[in-house]
């Protein structure tokens, strides 16, 4: 029986069509001000380029949410060098206006109220940085709706790996089997079956894996239809 509910942040309870795509231009435009001659063709090149490599690297590795990593690997990219004030002011603007494009899915609100009404033990479990997840807590506009949060650079370890899901379990006091992980992503959130959880993906917002995927035990189309699911869990 599920007595607790443990939620993903992007993609799940926030997020914006084109919140990257306005991202990338506040990143060209603050390097265009900070003096770096670069037109925006080379720009978008080097930005596809490193994403590439960015997967590659970093994809599992809770390190990819520190200041001014993507950044440095732009400029590694590049082969050109910054200073580390650039970095972290590049990196922190593309975070700054993507978190900013983003808002709460049309149900975050009701599905959280919710679990409140039913008596759930509500959590999340989250890959990014304190800023990111500061963010999105107050674009939801709902702070205290959760119990428990906790973000892959703070318990060192990425959802595409069991340690976030195990961790979060010795704090909220439940056994996996109490459990359900709600997200978007096959390469990430479902990787909380490995401590018995159930998982189930919401797809409205799905972003495509890149990582080693696992089926998840349910598949909605919205936030809103996992309120029934719930209850038929209970």
């Amino acid at each position: 029986m599920v007595e607790a509910v443990v939620f993903d942040f992007g993609g799940t309870l926030v997020h914006g069509d084109d919140a990257v795509e306005r991202a990338i231009d506040a990143r060209y435009r603050e390097m265009r001000e900070r003096g770096y001659d670069i037109d925006r063709e080379t720009f978008d090149d080097l930005t596809a380029r490193t994403g590439e490599r960015f997967a590659e690297r970093y994809h599992g590795d809770y390190r990819r949410f520190e200041l001014g990593r993507y950044t440095q690997l732009f400029f590694e990219v590049w082969g050109r060098d910054a200073p580390q004030k650039d970095i972290e002011a590049l990196d922190r603007v593309f975070w700054e206006t993507r978190l900013d494009a983003e808002s709460p899915d049309d149900d975050a609100e009701s599905v959280l109220r919710h679990c409140r009404d039913h008596g759930l033990f509500v959590g999340a479990v989250t890959n990014g940085n304190k800023l990111m997840t500061n963010r999105q807590l107050e674009s939801i506009g709902l702070e205290d709706a959760f119990d428990l949060v906790l973000t892959s650079t703070a318990v060192e370890a990425e959802k595409s790996t069991v340690e976030p899901f195990e961790t979060f379990l010795d704090p909220a006091g439940f056994d996996g089997e109490d459990c359900l992980m709600v997200g978007d992503r096959v390469d990430e959130d479902t990787w909380a079956a490995e401590v018995g959880m159930t998982t189930v993906q919401v797809t409205a917002h799905a972003t495509p894996p890149v990582g080693e995927e696992r089926d998840p035990d349910y598949v909605v189309e919205t936030l809103a239809a996992v309120e029934p699911l719930i209850d038929d869990l209970m």
